[in-house]
């Protein structure tokens, strides 16, 4: 999930709101001095006893913690554009004098996480990915397979931003994380490989009814993950 990305999903949240005010998404607005346009993240409105309160909402994808210059830049920019209250929604965490900072200044700090951010904007999402934690998985692949006249059914998606592809194989239980350099074999002997985000898998039991597609790569050491229910 990338910075717009998050952005997006963070106007979603408070487009929840709607029913209490106004709610719009990355939009612009005359600074008060200049009149030169300032980007606004999400921009609330609302009518208070015939007064309006407006609340500047600023979404911030970080892997460091937020800082005090983080607090003042928003507090600025509230000001510039005339608003009553700012946010800083985060799925980072903050630094004890970046809250002393936000809690003097009346700013309002939110933890959101990429995977409450996913679970907004992502459709078909299946888990978070364990390899990246930066995005979540989609189920984009599904079939089956004939194993001695029963059909064998399976799961697969891939992560949106590191390309990992994940398997859940029905018939055993068995999951695991495969890629172009590694496959895997569950506990139906059934081997399994990714190729452009495309999975295949082939029955290693030569008795057992099977595609009959090659597979280029084999990493013997490829081991079984777990990964949550669906």
């Amino acid at each position: 999930m990338n910075w717009q990305e998050y952005q997006d999903a963070v106007g979603e949240l408070y487009i929840q709101m709607n029913e209490f005010g106004i709610v719009k998404k990355n939009i612009t607005i005359p600074d008060k001095v200049t009149g030169q346009p300032r980007q606004v993240d999400v921009w609330w409105e609302l009518n208070l006893g015939g007064h309006i309160f407006k609340i500047l909402i600023d979404a911030k994808k970080r892997k460091d913690k937020i800082d005090v210059k983080d607090i003042e830049e928003i507090i600025m920019l509230a000001e510039s554009v005339n608003a009553d209250k700012a946010i800083i929604v985060t799925n980072s965490e903050w630094t004890e004098p970046a809250e002393r900072k936000a809690i003097h200044t009346g700013l309002d700090l939110r933890m959101f996480t990429i995977d409450e951010a996913t679970d907004l904007i992502v459709e078909d999402k299946w888990l978070m990915c364990q390899v990246c934690m930066e995005d979540c998985v989609v189920l984009d692949n599904d079939g089956f397979l004939p194993i001695g006249g029963i059909i064998n059914w399976w799961l697969g998606g891939t992560c949106g931003t590191c390309k990992s592809v994940y398997v859940n194989c029905q018939g055993c239980g068995g999951k695991a994380i495969i890629n172009n350099e590694a496959t895997w074999i569950c506990n139906c002997s059934l081997e399994w490989s990714v190729f452009e985000n495309q999975i295949f898998v082939e029955s290693t039991d030569e008795e057992v009814e099977k595609d009959s597609r090659d597979i280029p790569y084999k990493d013997e050491n490829q081991l079984e993950i777990e990964f949550p229910e669906i």
